[in-house]
């Protein structure tokens, strides 16, 4: 009997893709993308084996349209239990959760070794002559002691992702031929060269232009720095340079020549806030080619004109598994992936692999998932050939190892003396002021001609803001208002910076990481000394003042009530105690902090590593990756976007979504002019009649009472509307 794995509807079955066909074309794809780890029979035995299932007279009829429901995939993870040696359970895995993602182990219904067990194979099931993956397979690599759970485990989720992309993508060729021909052709290693020299012009043009300040010749030190330590083995890097010292470049220029040297296939340039991923993202873009920098985020807007459909059409496609040169995206999408199950996200994984990772601001990291991140770190380094970059101004204590179960072995300082290029770039004076009360903090504000106050809450800026006198130049900032909104408003802010214009501006903390502002006064709430640093960042940032800019720390006449925040604030308290004569923003007072901001015991707060790497390692290697991806998730709080029509270019996408066949493609675009509430918040809009449900599922603000030009969405509480503007 000739087998098929897949049809094609309307033609005749002489034109469908034979089973071995696949199986084959899978193998080879998945066995070259596991080779780039040492894993090439894994990659192999993965794809032989996946689809084998499908050698049945059931999944024959359901091809030619029989509705019964055909199990595959159990008799191929099967075969590769029983073809894989001892730690063919690992393969099994892969196998089984390929379509589904991966499931956990253990012997309950619906866990793998039950399924394993008890899964209906069907008995005319035939294993092709094809299917040859008889392999006592190993493990490619050194377990490391006490992390083996760990690497098992890091490691099944690697050649799962080989398998899904590989039948993904042998599927696509079969299927969608048009589809597979858009795809850009995966260059590796070989394009770098070229980008590296896209980049040198770009960094020579931009220095002779250039006007030769201090600060910018201090720029073209830590620039050279990193492009001489470019040549050191693949490793564990700092990059710890105070803000305003060109590290978003310079760590570009590092990563490049790194590849370079070590013939690697990728950079990944993680960024923790949205904020600034789009500027960073279009500096690299302008420098490399649209085409070689891949922005992945949940914010990326897709360009409307004619002439954008194909790239559009391009970059959602590599976006599915990051196959492109450079990668822009956000911590949330490079953590959550690499503890995923889900064939979705895990597909891009093994194309992490051999890379550059560049982890700007590296402090964000939330602390509640610490260890398993650190863990998955090292796991890249050494045993998937990449090099990493922590890049920030507060360089966090990640080698401390007494506080830290998984802390990074020794790191790489690129900058030769850090404490120097601190003192060299000190361009503020920092005061602690004490508490002061709201009123207060407005006199002080209106008495500067520039200046900009960070405060740590939504309620808080507004309130602020409120207070002072509503002249000419006044601005609020915060989440509340949506990205598009955000943009303009910083647009109108860095006009009247340069034109020397008054300006005053209260914002929450989204200001302080990679937003270009240049103020000579500043206030910020007191907060973590990582926060205060980065709020110092927006002071003198050129240093072209005669004098230090000045930063002013308050204490707000209210006491933070979050947990988190309220521990920062403990702990540079603490810090600055400790150290009393020492620079409040030095390297000293930094590493003191983390130190005492690490001395916790939910560094691991959803306890992963304690569920996948369970101590003792039992043979039948239960691991419980639906639980553990569950667990992993950065943003907690459940938030609901909601849809501020204001704008044209909205009212349009707004009638789109209505009418439109395919509604994911134009949220992605409403995304520029949503605004993210919290469950209880959504619900009170709704109460009062303030929301559209298109469809039943995407909200839509109805009444615009609810939203001000100035502050934003007004649904924190506190805000009191009155009904009958809400439903007028």
């Amino acid at each position: 009997m000739k087998y098929y794995a897949h049809s094609l509807e309307g033609r005749p079955k002489e034109e469908w893709q034979p089973l071995e066909e696949h199986l084959i074309g899978v193998a080879e794809k998945a066995e070259a993308f596991a080779s780039v780890f040492g894993a090439r029979e894994w990659g192999r035995c993965a794809g032989l084996a996946h689809d084998a299932g499908k050698a049945t007279s059931a999944f024959q009829r359901r091809l030619e349209g029989s509705p019964e429901r055909v199990d595959h995939s159990t008799f191929g993870a099967r075969l590769a239990r029983d073809s894989g040696g001892p730690v063919g359970l690992l393969l099994a895995y892969a196998v089984a959760g390929h379509h589904g993602g991966l499931s956990d182990g253990g012997e309950q219904e619906t866990q793998l070794h039950f399924r394993l067990k008890h899964g209906k194979v069907p008995m005319d099931v035939e294993l092709l002559p094809e299917v040859d993956c008889q392999d006592d397979l190993t493990s490619p690599f050194k377990l490391s002691r006490g992390r083996a759970g760990f690497s098992f485990s890091f490691f099944t989720r690697m050649i799962f992702s080989c398998l899904v992309d590989a039948d993904f993508l042998d599927t696509e060729e079969f299927c969608a031929p048009q589809k597979a021909e858009e795809r850009s052709a995966s260059l590796g290693a070989e394009i770098f060269p070229v980008l590296q020299q896209k980049f040198n012009t770009c960094l020579d043009s931009m220095s002779r232009d250039t006007e030769p300040t201090p600060v910018n010749t201090l720029r073209q030190n830590v620039l050279f720095q990193c492009r001489d330590k470019a040549k050191f083995p693949r490793q564990i890097f700092s990059l710890t340079v105070p803000t305003g010292g060109g590290k978003t470049l310079s760590s570009m220029a590092f990563a490049l020549d790194h590849a370079v040297q070590h013939g690697l296939r990728r950079v990944i340039y993680a960024i923790p806030f949205t904020s600034i991923i789009e500027q960073n993202a279009k500096v690299f873009q302008d420098i490399l080619g649209r085409e070689q920098v891949l922005e992945h985020h949940c914010n990326f807007k897709e360009r409307d004109e004619p002439e954008e459909a194909a790239y559009n059409r391009r970059r959602g496609l590599a976006a599915e598994n990051w196959d492109t040169p450079v990668v822009v995206t956000t911590n949330v999408q490079f953590f959550e992936s690499l503890f995923s199950n889900k064939t979705s996200r895990c597909r891009k994984l093994h194309n992490i692999a051999r890379s550059v990772i560049v982890l700007d601001e590296a402090q964000a990291i939330p602390t509640e998932y610490l260890e398993p991140c650190l863990a998955a770190l090292r796991e890249l380094v050494d045993h998937y050939g990449c090099s990493v970059v922590l890049c920030t101004a507060t360089q966090p204590a990640l080698d401390d190892k007494s506080n830290l179960r998984t802390a990074l072995p020794k790191i790489q300082e690129i900058v030769d003396n850090p404490a120097k290029l601190y003192e060299e770039l000190c361009r503020t004076d920092v005061s602690f002021i004490g508490r002061i009360t709201d009123d207060e903090l407005a006199g002080r504000l209106e008495e500067e001609q520039q200046v900009l106050c960070i405060v740590s809450t939504k309620p808080q800026a507004k309130a602020l803001f409120e207070r002072l006198q509503k002249e000419e130049g006044v601005f609020h900032l915060s989440t509340n208002m949506y990205p598009q909104h955000r943009r303009r408003v910083l647009d109108s802010i860095r006009k009247r910076l340069k034109e020397k214009k008054s300006c005053r501006v209260v914002s929450t903390s989204l200001v302080e990481a990679g937003v270009d502002l240049d103020f000579p006064v500043v206030y910020r709430a007191m907060a973590g000394l990582d926060s205060i640093a980065q709020a110092a960042g927006r002071c003198n940032r050129e240093g072209k003042m005669d004098e230090l800019g000045k930063v002013f720390i308050f204490e707000s006449e209210k006491t933070a009530r979050m947990p988190w925040l309220k521990r920062c604030i403990s702990r540079a308290g603490e810090t600055l105690r400790s150290l009393p004569n020492a620079d409040p923003l030095g390297l000293e007072v930094m590493r003191r902090y983390f130190e005492l901001l690490y001395d916790v015991q939910e560094l691991d707060q959803k306890q992963i590593m304690r569920l996948l790497n369970p101590k003792p390692l039992r043979k039948e290697l239960f691991f419980p990756f639906r639980e553990a991806a569950r667990a992993f998730q950065f943003i907690e709080e459940e938030s609901i976007g909601v849809v501020v029509a204001i704008e044209p270019e909205a009212k349009k996408l707004v009638q789109e979504l209505r009418f439109t066949e395919f509604p994911r493609a134009t949220l992605r675009k409403l995304q520029q002019y949503s605004v993210a509430v919290r469950m209880k918040e959504f619900a009170e809009l709704d109460a009062v009649g303030a929301l559209e449900i298109i469809h039943g599922e995407f909200p839509v603000l109805c009444n615009k009472a609810a939203y001000h030009d100035d502050v934003g969405l007004c649904v924190e509480e506190g805000d009191v509307w009155k009904v009958e503007d809400l439903v007028q």
